[in-house]
């Protein structure tokens, strides 16, 4: 922070404007009075507040993130209980090829794979970025591009956020959907073997009545446990996934911050994914009785 070639001056009194010349125990009460306040200090790199800079990168995270999980759930558990279903049949062989494959393949070389073959080989799609270069940015409402795009009317914008969502959401969603898929499998299939289930068969019930009121609400929840654990993994893949698309949100900042050992914005960053990572499970645990309002009498 005293910058390259700095006089042994200046750097003691960088020293004490950061407060490193005080006791141990004195540093870190201040910066826990420091995290009360939101202040997770300033940034060696770009020289902003730490909690700016998040403030910033978020929203491009968050739209990643949100997009990706979405897509995620809404293949997940279809193709799950679709395997269910044709249990033993080639579908279900199928598809349970694909997740053991894709529980294997690590996040980074999937992301680098797609962006080879879609733009480096085949030029659909664009390698990085959020928005072509020559794009103009929408007006910040709410720093999620696709959200300001259709706020503002720029339907251009929309088009060009779009496209560069596909490869970064891919790589999340095909990343995440092996486990996804697994576990809703084996759960259906547990569900599928209850006494209610040949019950509401010899009643004549639709298969389709079955599966979407009685079956899917009792096989949910623990689907719902292992997707709200991938959702807290999400925070950490995202790193990864922005640094190979050039996606400017805090997984790329993370990246940044680590390359040039810039402390202040890792533990930043860190505190931030933790606490989403809590977060996370207590909204997953609020989500079991209301799909199964067994668990409300407990």
């Amino acid at each position: 922070m005293a910058g390259f070639g700095a006089t042994k001056e200046s750097i003691v009194a960088m020293r004490a404007e950061m407060g490193l010349d005080k006791p141990l125990p004195t540093q870190y009460l201040l910066y826990l009075q420091g995290l009360a306040h939101l202040d997770f200090g300033t940034s060696v790199r770009t020289g902003d507040a730490v909690s700016s800079d998040i403030a910033h990168f978020l929203p491009a995270s968050l739209e990643l993130a949100i997009i990706s999980f979405t897509i995620y759930v809404l293949l997940a558990v279809p193709l799950g209980t679709l395997a269910a279903s044709r249990r033993g049949r080639r579908l279900d062989g199928f598809l349970r090829s694909f997740s053991i494959a894709g529980s294997g393949v690590p996040v980074f070389w999937l992301a680098i794979l797609l962006q080879e073959f879609f733009f480096a080989y085949l030029n659909w799609l664009p390698a990085g970025g959020r928005v072509a270069i020559t794009a103009e940015t929408p007006s910040t409402i709410t720093g999620i591009y696709t959200v300001d795009s259709i706020l503002t009317g720029n339907l251009e914008l929309l088009g060009s956020a779009v496209v560069h969502l596909i490869l970064p959401v891919a790589t999340i969603v095909l990343a995440m959907l092996a486990v996804g898929l697994r576990a809703t499998r084996a759960s259906v299939m547990q569900e599928l073997d209850r006494p209610y289930v040949r019950t509401a068969r010899a009643k004549g019930i639709s298969e389709w009545r079955l599966y979407s009121v009685h079956l899917l609400r009792n096989a949910l929840n623990p689907v719902i446990s292992i997707m709200g654990l991938q959702a807290g993994y999400l925070l950490g893949w995202i790193i990864l996934v922005e640094t190979v698309f050039g996606w400017p949100g805090i997984g790329l900042y993370a990246y940044q911050s680590i390359q040039h050992l810039d402390y202040a914005p890792i533990m930043g960053l860190t505190l931030c994914i933790s606490s989403g990572f809590i977060l996370i499970n207590l909204v997953t645990d609020l989500l079991y009785p209301i799909l199964d309002p067994r668990l409300r009498e407990s």
